[in-house]
């Protein structure tokens, strides 16, 4: 089980299950834009309309969403064949505390601008 939905003092937990579209998906770069409430095996089954796989596969892939595993770079049964989750994400549009809104979506593999979220 995980204690990670379990507000300890003074946090919050948000609810991300109303974010679940997929914006875009392009399969020239095989890259989809989606929501972080997206649950995964719908990502996965959209993608395997167009001949695509999520490189994530869980056992709870019916109720987990994106977001969830992007933060806790969830690994899954493909992990050794497809590296971790951190590789496979290219960007992420957040709203920071303040307000402020942070968007780095890029479709490119290689982009060495703006924040480096990756470590």
């Amino acid at each position: 089980l995980v204690g990670g939905s379990v507000p300890v003092h003074d946090e919050i937990v948000l609810s991300t299950s109303l974010l679940n579209e997929i914006e875009s998906f392009s399969s020239r770069d095989a890259v989809v834009v989606c929501g972080a409430g997206c649950i995964l095996q719908n990502l996965d089954s959209h993608l395997a309309e167009k001949g695509f796989m999520v490189p994530l596969d869980l056992g709870a892939k019916g109720s987990c969403q994106i977001g969830g595993n992007i933060a806790t770079n969830a690994g899954g049964l493909r992990l050794v064949r497809y590296g971790s989750l951190h590789g496979s994400v290219l960007g992420l549009e957040a709203v920071l505390a303040d307000g402020t809104m942070l968007n780095n979506i890029s479709s490119l593999r290689k982009d060495n601008t703006g924040y480096h979220l990756h470590q």
